[in-house]
């Protein structure tokens, strides 16, 4: 058993509105957490430039735990909510409340390219943040202790 926090909940709030793979959400919680100048609470700030986009190993973990606990399954295709993954979101999901702007960007961009997960790997590529790490390196200076 793994103790929920409101950023499983925002993987799981993810899944239950769109079809993605794991490099889809890499990269779309990268854009969502670049798209400030300052730390956002629920962002992530663990990620890497690798030659395919950016890489989290904290949103790794999460959909890891998320699969270990059966919240959710992976294909080839996309990663999908189980049911017992709805029952979890639908009993913590009001947690996301005070972090609405937060999740008002990631369905903004989310919707710009909810069909075009190319095009959002492309958006990546053009992120000053990301441009300026080498591939393998961090690609934030701040929130790491």
């Amino acid at each position: 058993m793994i103790f929920y926090t409101v950023q499983h909940v925002l993987i799981l709030r993810l899944l239950i509105c769109y079809k993605v793979k794991s490099a889809t959400i890499h990269n779309l919680l990268f854009l969502v957490s670049a798209a400030k100048n300052e730390e956002q609470e629920l962002a992530f700030y663990d990620f890497v430039r690798t030659r395919l986009g950016a890489y989290s190993r904290g949103i790794q973990r999460i959909i890891d735990e998320l699969k270990q606990e059966r919240l959710i399954e992976e294909s080839e295709d996309s990663i999908r909510i189980t049911q017992r993954g709805m029952q979890i979101y639908y009993n913590l999901g009001a947690s996301l409340n005070p972090f609405s702007s937060f999740w008002d960007l990631c369905l903004e961009i989310m919707e710009r390219y909810v069909n075009d997960p190319e095009g959002l790997s492309k958006r990546v590529f053009c992120d000053i943040t990301f441009r300026r790490a080498k591939v393998g390196e961090r690609i934030f200076s701040y929130g790491w202790s």
